[in-house]
């Protein structure tokens, strides 16, 4: 889901003359600055160039025929900020990689979100929202490395190389979706662009994630 800005809107209901005022109200859970969250490499390293702009963190993954990512420990209270906000923008998609085979588990750009199941470190569920090479969006599929992972595609293909994408998902609601379950909170989240199986090379850059209350409204009547 693509995020909509607009924080007031007004409506005048001409038959009635009556002014109708709806306003937002913005719970958010904000996230720390990327250059604060750890990394894991597992086949090779990516470099990451960190920088701020406007105030707003921002990093810069280049990988070539690596896999590795940041992640952030930090638990979220989907109950009340369930949604999960961000952006991103790639340099290109993966050629001829089949992505539901292990041999084509490649993204220029994918989050994840992860929540415990129980007090194992195995005992976990996540999501991986995906810049896609080829699936359509929406489009959800369980990883190839395992069936604890589920992986949905919210941007795909090429359309859109090169330009900031802005989303904004119910992780609560996708989560359930995914694995049956509500669950109440969410325990790391984090961020990876890997292009090891497919030995190719891309960039992803990332920015603007925290997490967010549903947009409630008002009404308002003179």
């Amino acid at each position: 889901m693509k995020d909509t800005k607009g924080f007031y809107k007004c409506l005048i209901l001409a038959s009635a003359c009556t002014f109708v005022l709806f306003s937002t109200v913005a719970t958010t859970a904000p996230l720390s600055a990327f250059n604060n969250w750890q990394q894991k490499d597992f086949k090779g390293a990516n470099l990451y160039r960190y920088n701020h702009q406007d105030q707003v963190s921002m990093v810069r993954v280049d990988s070539d025929k690596t896999a590795s990512g940041l992640f952030l420990e930090q638990q979220v209270d989907l109950n009340k900020t369930p949604f999960l906000n961000w952006s991103w923008k790639i340099s290109n998609i993966l050629q001829s990689v089949d992505e539901r085979t292990k041999a084509g588990d490649d993204f220029a750009a994918r989050v994840y979100v992860l929540t415990s199941t129980g007090f194992l470190p195995w005992q976990k569920h996540t999501l991986a929202y995906v810049w896609s090479n080829n699936q359509p969006i929406e489009q959800r599929w369980l990883n190839p490395y395992t069936d604890k992972v589920v992986m949905i595609a919210v941007d795909s293909g090429t359309d859109l190389v090169g330009t900031w994408q802005h989303h904004r998902r119910n992780v609560q609601q996708d989560l359930e979706r995914a694995f049956g379950k509500k669950y109440h909170k969410i325990d790391v989240i984090a961020i990876m662009t890997d292009t090891d199986n497919s030995s190719q090379q891309a960039t992803g850059w990332y920015k603007n994630f925290f997490f967010s209350a549903p947009i409630l409204t008002t009404k308002a009547k003179p």
